[in-house]
């Protein structure tokens, strides 16, 4: 994944895209159904689908609240991208983290990636433990930038450049 890639410029920043991709479609995946079941439901009880006298100036009347209801739904699907893009960042600072913890010779201490050890042991065997600290910095930092709501897409660009700097230099 980005943590492999960063080192080599032409595919790290794919990788950063598909991270931003994967965050953003697992959001529209979380929000979707409720979104259009919402609308929906909004519809009906504006009289959408309804006949007789007076029903076209009800939904025309609507128009107001579906686009209130449009605007919650965008923001909650914003926080969904966020959230998911979040637990990645957070996966990758553990990852970085056991590769410090092999890289320093750390022992007793329980890692969070057992079940990549091999990986985690070529990352450490790659990078010294201040290139790790440093990757492990950048994705905090790239956490906090999308806290005061930085595009992803930027933020995560900016941690990759950090990482691939630290592991290339």
């Amino acid at each position: 994944g980005l943590a492999r890639d960063a080192a080599t410029p032409s595919r790290a920043y794919a990788a950063a895209e598909e991270l931003v991709a994967t965050a953003e479609a697992e959001a529209k995946a979380l929000t979707g159904d409720r979104n259009e079941a919402e609308a929906e439901e909004l519809r009906t009880a504006m009289g959408a689908g309804g006949t007789g006298k007076g029903t076209a100036g009800t939904v025309r009347g609507a128009a107001g609240a579906l686009k209130d209801l449009e605007k919650r739904q965008k923001s909650r699907q914003t926080r969904a991208s966020r959230d998911a893009l979040d637990r990645a960042l957070i996966d990758l600072a553990t990852y970085f983290r056991d590769a410090l913890l092999v890289a320093s010779g750390a022992t007793g201490v329980v890692p969070n990636h057992p079940d990549m050890a091999d990986k985690v042991s070529a990352m450490a065997a790659h990078a010294s433990p201040e290139k790790l600290l440093r990757c492990i910095e950048a994705v905090l930092e790239c956490r906090e930038a999308l806290a005061i709501n930085v595009k992803p897409k930027f933020a995560v660009d900016a941690m990759v450049g950090t990482v691939g700097q630290a592991l290339r230099g």
